[in-house]
């Protein structure tokens, strides 16, 4: 049905994904500043902490993936929407611990889509699904779908952003240029050999050991 792993950007589904790996990679990036004890401290009356946010887009995450997959499998005599045993359960391991911790499960989830959705062909694009709130449904296809994974992490940036902007952390030249590096290396998570990629790692490592950092 789809790659069984992660392939150069040769099809129209793994440069979908690409957008949203180089989303991962800008939140990934901005979460650097963040320290464990801000977390779970909500930057104002009624509005979510950065823990509560990362746990919507983690479940959202494995709930799009759900969805997609659903269609592609789906019979023609079947609901467009998916039924609410075959949704996934939320998995508190998933924002358990800290920062890093946080972003290895985002990871780890980012990869078993990319794992289950890379690859489709012109067909399985077009496959018909259900979007928008359960009373107002609009039908859809799988195209519409894999674009959503990169917008609604961008959107929770944002989200992210602003929480840690009430909680006092601005953004400075560091910060920006981190989350640069980020995003780049969301695109070769993508598209690079792991030789690359463990390459730009030892050559970040030994620029931050440089600096001090």
């Amino acid at each position: 049905m789809a790659a069984a792993a992660l392939s150069p950007d040769d099809d129209e589904a793994s440069r979908i994904l690409t957008f949203a790996q180089i989303a991962f990679g800008h939140l990934r990036g901005l979460l650097a500043a963040v320290d464990d004890g801000l977390l779970d401290r909500a930057p104002a009356e009624g509005e979510w902490s950065i823990r509560q946010t990362l746990t919507h887009a983690i479940e959202v995450e494995r709930s799009y993936r759900a969805n997609t997959l659903f269609a592609l499998v789906r019979r023609d005599d079947e609901p467009l929407k998916l039924s609410a045993e075959r949704r996934p359960k939320p998995d508190p391991a998933d924002t358990a611990g800290g920062v890093l911790d946080i972003v290895a499960a985002f990871a780890a989830r980012r990869a078993e889509t990319d794992a289950a959705l890379a690859g489709l062909d012109a067909d399985q694009m077009l496959r018909p699904s259900q979007w928008g709130p359960y009373d107002v449904m609009h039908q859809i296809d799988v195209r519409f779908r894999l674009h959503r994974f990169a917008s609604h992490i961008v959107e929770h940036t944002v989200q992210c952003e602003k929480a840690m902007e009430s909680l006092g952390i601005r953004l400075n030249d560091p910060r920006a240029v981190v989350r640069a590096i980020g995003a780049a290396r969301g695109a070769h998570e993508r598209r690079s050999p792991r030789a690359v990629l463990d390459a730009l790692d030892t050559a970040l490592h030994a620029r931050a050991d440089a600096v001090g950092v």
